[in-house]
């Protein structure tokens, strides 16, 4: 009998080891309100930091956006004056006659006792360049894109 005894005594010492193990949600509920009854200060730090997180990130998201735009807006004022560069030297260079026959000879023009030729088969060159498509390289580093993932920035802000 007294080995029947010990055999129970170790499957209910087994049984409760399975329940400690298996932890329910009001058992972790219930430690947790125990923990931040022994340690109030503790809490109350931890309450703090998170308020004063909340409070600080609206001014914070604020104060990101407008340097991130600014930046966007200097890189696309870059391009802009590249291709001005570009144009001013186009503009430069049909003002010369020089120029004035090239781009008649471009465009198929001939002066009299010349003779035009049109070759085939050779891929056409894009003459309807749009001004207003201007692309900017992404050349932001990885922690400038989790700081605009975090504070919701897209570039399309400012346009």
């Amino acid at each position: 009998m007294a080995e029947r005894q010990s055999r129970g005594t170790r499957a209910d010492s087994r049984r409760r080891r399975r329940r400690r193990n298996k932890l329910s949600l009001d058992d972790i509920l219930s430690s947790a309100v125990d923990s931040a009854r022994n340690h109030p200060l503790t809490v109350f730090a931890v309450a703090m930091v998170l308020v004063f997180v909340v409070m600080l990130y609206g001014p914070t998201r604020n104060y990101y956006v407008a340097v991130r735009s600014g930046q966007d807006l200097k890189a696309h004022l870059e391009a802009v004056e590249e291709q001005n560069e570009s144009l001013d030297q186009d503009l430069d260079r049909l003002q010369s006659e020089e120029g004035v026959e090239d781009e008649a000879h471009r465009r198929g023009w001939v002066k009299d006792g010349e003779t035009g030729v049109v070759v085939e088969g050779l891929p056409k060159e894009d003459q309807t360049e749009m001004l207003g498509d201007i692309e900017v390289e992404d050349t932001r580093p990885w922690y400038i894109r989790v700081l605009d993932v975090l504070f919701f920035y897209s570039s399309e802000n400012w346009q």
